[in-house]
């Protein structure tokens, strides 16, 4: 955490807090170097003051991304670390993360997407070139300039493929939405980690909604590789198959199915719209054939019908007829009927009793998988051939255990379970972890003001959608991410998301008090509006000089009048604010001239008025002149 306001490093005038991630801040600042340029410092937080592991890893962004000159790249501009703080001096840019711009416009137009996913993978494959993976991108790490072109940031956990200490590791980093399956699996990023991601990113963007959710991270990085992409055009119809088909080869769970470069990949992505691939099929992959064969049929009675394996009998066992010679009278010994009959039951009880052994799950024994992670407790429970059942995440225990790490199984440990049985896992939630309340149709800013004060939430881990809503009031919560009773982590990388009803009209916000006095500043009423839905866009700020320094910044009067009913989204808000203004020393001459001149006239009006030429005034015109 570094102050605000003051000057930072030497050099850098810090403005404001503009966000917060998993490693470090980020903060706004003006560059005292070169004319106040604005720039973007990214701080390492204190809790990492002390971790060789996590500065090594800052330091590498820095180097990894100075190496990267690329428009769709931000660019590093300083390094070095002061008051015992890592930073990086980055390029601010003004406008929105892509995870906004979806929020704000999903689904995208297919034109849209294209041309933004063609600036991410641009911008990757001379990353991938360098040997650089950037193993973290999510559209919260992708940036929409005001012109519409997209930049990615934070490189924080890049991976260097000539390094060896600090890659040669199986810790699971990135966001768990966008993770892709060796990853969540354990295993090390590639280049084709980031393609994943990016077909993510795409499907997201073509969708509005992200393909893999779950109540806990370690259950949505299960379902990155146990289940399937939902389809794209069955929740957008104007997707072509030949762009979804980019979005599947790119999020194949195997490696083997999946673009092999950035290039390639934008090569199809390009092409997506193109009159050749108009008819083109779904793409699909072949099945893994190694699954264990079935009993053939024949062995299996067709609804207690055993005629099947009789006949099937009969014809295995009954004996080639005994050639007959010409000339003797040796009788053909046959086999009697009743053993035939008999030796076939034998036959049908043989086979049913042995594929009833064969078919009987095994019991096997619970394994000890407290303190494993939930990717590790899964692969142990395979090898036993069981399954992971419900991940229920649970608080601290007597005895401490790290976040996202098994505390428990249910059945325990030691217990003796068929083969395929389904066993929970019971997962800690860490330290820094708070439960949600349920703040549904409660007003927006009294929400917000709650989590910060009282659960010590940081105003950039709370994100606001606006919503039109009939049943809900303006600035009312209709919908909450997490939901009431489950957990947030504070420490982590994901926010809590409130839907906030537009209503259908709302009204302007008082101002002024019963006596006309103004009661609000701009700034406290800019942000009531803002929760009311109005897009900040379309309010207008219209100056009024004034002398009293008090009155500064307060607002006298809009367009629509307060109490006044409109429409949040549309509307076009005009507010009138008084501004502060010093009077010159000229002016203040001139002032005390006019008032000396106004004392001399006052004088000469007491005196009584003397006239040789005008006929006598009447009573009416003489009060009317002396007032």
């Amino acid at each position: 955490m570094i102050e605000v306001g003051k000057i930072y490093a030497d050099r850098y005038r810090v403005r404001r807090e503009i966000g917060r991630g998993g490693m470090a801040n980020v903060y706004l600042g003006e560059d005292t170097y070169l004319d106040n340029r604005q720039v973007a410092i990214k701080v390492l937080r204190s809790n990492f003051e002390n971790d060789s592991i996590a500065i090594a890893r800052f330091q590498r962004e820095a180097y990894a991304m100075a190496e990267l000159n690329h428009p769709n790249i931000v660019s590093i501009s300083d390094v070095g670390d002061a008051d015992s703080q890592q930073y990086i001096v980055m390029e601010y840019v003004d406008g929105l993360t892509l995870k906004q711009y979806i929020n704000e416009h999903a689904p995208l137009a297919n034109e849209e997407v294209i041309r933004i996913g063609d600036e991410i993978l641009a911008a990757m494959a001379l990353a991938h070139s360098s040997g650089i993976i950037h193993r973290d991108l999510k559209p919260q790490n992708i940036l929409i300039t005001r012109d519409g072109t997209a930049k990615v940031t934070d490189f924080g956990i890049a991976k260097a493929l000539s390094e060896t200490s600090l890659t040669q590791t199986n810790s699971m980093f990135g966001s768990v939405q966008y993770l892709s399956p060796e990853q969540a699996r354990g295993g090390n990023a590639t280049p084709q980690s980031d393609l994943y991601a990016i077909g993510i990113i795409l499907y997201e963007m073509l969708t509005g909604q992200i393909p893999f959710d779950g109540d806990s991270p370690v259950t949505i990085a299960l379902k990155h590789f146990q289940e399937n992409l939902p389809s794209i055009i069955n929740q957008n119809r104007n997707v072509p198959q030949a762009l979804e088909n980019v979005v599947i080869k790119a999020t194949a769970k195997k490696l083997e199915d999946r673009y092999d470069n950035a290039l390639a990949m934008r090569q199809d992505l390009d092409m997506a719209l193109s009159l050749d691939h108009a008819h083109d099929p779904k793409r699909t992959f072949a099945e893994d054939m190694e699954a264990t064969k079935s009993i053939p049929k024949i062995l299996i009675p067709d609804n207690g019908n055993t005629d099947k394996l009789v006949n099937q009998v009969r014809q295995d066992t009954v004996p080639e007829p005994e050639p007959q010679f010409v000339g003797t009278s040796t009788p053909r010994h046959r086999v009697p009927k009743g053993l035939i009959i008999g030796g076939a039951i034998i036959a049908i009880l043989t086979i049913a009793v042995a594929a009833l052994f064969l078919t009987t799950p095994k019991e096997v024994r619970v394994p000890d998988v407290s303190g494993k992670t939930v990717i590790e407790a899964t692969n142990e429970l395979e090898k036993k051939k069981l399954k992971v059942g419900e991940i229920i995440s649970e608080g601290s225990t007597e005895v401490e255990v790290e976040k996202d790490r098994v505390i428990k199984t249910n059945p325990e440990k030691g217990t003796n379970k068929k083969e395929g049985s389904k066993i929970n896992l019971y997962v800690s939630k860490g330290g820094n972890v708070i439960e949600m309340q349920d703040y549904i149709d409660e007003d927006i800013q009294t929400a917000i003001d709650e989590l910060m004060l009282k659960y010590n939430v940081s105003a950039s881990q709370i994100e606001k959608k606006y919503v039109k809503s009939s049943n809900f009031e303006a600035g009312k919560i209709v919908k909450q991410t997490p939901k009431a009773g489950k957990d947030f982590d504070l420490d982590g990388i994901e926010k809590i998301v409130f839907e906030v009803s537009k209503g259908d009209e709302v009204a302007m916000p008082t101002y002024q008090n019963l006596s006309g006095m103004s009661t609000k500043t701009v700034t406290v009423l800019k942000a009531e509006l803002q929760n009311l839905g109005v897009p900040l866009k379309n309010i207008t700020v219209e100056y009024l000089t004034t002398a009293d320094k008090a009155s500064d910044g307060y607002v006298v009067s809009s367009t629509p009048e307060q109490g006044a009913n409109f429409k949040a989204e549309t509307t076009q808000i005009v507010l009138t604010v008084l501004k502060y203004e010093a009077p010159s020393e000229s002016s203040s001459v001139t002032k005390s001239k006019s008032e000396s001149q106004s004392s001399s006239q006052s004088s000469s009006d007491s005196e009584p008025i003397q006239s040789t030429t005008a006929p006598p005034e009447s009573e009416f015109s003489t009060t009317t002149r002396s007032n």
